[in-house]
């Protein structure tokens, strides 16, 4: 994953979980008409910020070949 996935995945899974717990109120749906949306809101919300988080590090730049090197030296000092 790479840093804008993972700023994406942040923001669109925060969205969701706002959006979703206002849609009744702002477009008078409800769980009654759409069953979907009597899930809880953090369901939706880790699913569209997974699917934003990967479509985001597929689509943008490799990280570079000195970031590779920073990452694989701090995870043989945790290891």
């Amino acid at each position: 994953m790479t840093r804008n996935g993972a700023l994406a995945g942040m923001v669109v899974g925060g969205l969701t979980v706002i959006v979703w717990a206002e849609l009744e109120n702002w477009f008078g749906l409800s769980a009654e008409q759409f069953s979907i949306l009597g899930l809880y809101e953090i369901i939706p919300g880790f699913i569209l910020a997974w699917i934003a988080a990967m479509a985001f590090s597929y689509i943008g730049e490799e990280p570079s070949d000195k970031m590779k090197e920073e990452f694989e030296e701090s995870k043989a000092n945790v290891v």
